[in-house]
């Protein structure tokens, strides 16, 4: 009889959490982050300001929910496995972080909000988590093209290298206003210039132990 009850709470408990996150993301897209506020977010999904508070502590936290369940799913669909260039993989693989300017606006403060928030708190802990798993998926593309197991660590470098440039396009992207292909533009650039300078490398590596 008493998991009867505790069954109700955990369902209500999930549907809230649904209806927090559906309204949060939909809002976010909307209008996007500066102008989406908590009081908008908690009358849509049919919460208390304080019953939203419970699932997200603030807004930057309430961006993190909506961004890691976002940023999960298009990495889910993900494999290194495709064609083109190494570079055109990669650039495929993170181009519809950024499809839209909203988005855009979006993905920075979800940055921030990862990067400058509590490591220990739920939502930030899995954006830096979700962020950990894209720089493993590219510097698992690099090692698929490079043909060297023994040249992880280097990929992961330049796969870290990689991931700090995109960080830069995107800021850079938002203060300057530039367009989504702008960005890519950019971010394409920066990455073939890492990849060659990568592959040059286990290249050389490769060649001196002949």
């Amino acid at each position: 009889m008493t998991d009867a009850p505790q069954g109700r709470r955990e369902r209500n408990k999930h549907e809230k959490r649904t209806r927090i996150l559906a309204e949060a993301g939909r809002l976010f897209a909307k209008h996007g982050y500066a102008a989406t506020t908590t009081s908008a977010i908690a009358e849509a999904a049919d919460v208390s300001h304080g019953t939203l508070f419970r699932y997200a502590p603030s807004k930057p936290a309430l961006m993190l929910m909506v961004g890691n369940a976002t940023l999960s799913a298009r990495l889910a669909k993900y494999s290194v496995a495709g064609h083109g260039t190494p570079t055109d993989r990669i650039v495929a693989l993170v181009a519809p972080f950024f499809d839209d300017r909203t988005q855009l606006e979006n993905l920075v403060a979800y940055q921030r909000a990862a990067l400058d928030g509590d490591p220990h708190e739920e939502h930030c802990a899995e954006a830096v988590a979700i962020v950990e798993r894209l720089i493993d998926a590219i510097g698992e593309l690099l090692l698929e093209v490079a043909e060297r197991p023994d040249s992880t660590d280097g990929a992961h470098l330049a796969a870290e290298a990689i991931y700090a440039s995109l960080h830069l396009q995107i800021e850079l992207a938002d203060r300057d206003g530039r367009s989504p292909a702008d960005l890519t533009t950019h971010f394409r650039g920066q990455t073939e210039l890492i990849v060659r300078g990568y592959l040059a490398t286990v290249t050389g590596k490769k060649e001196s132990n002949d």
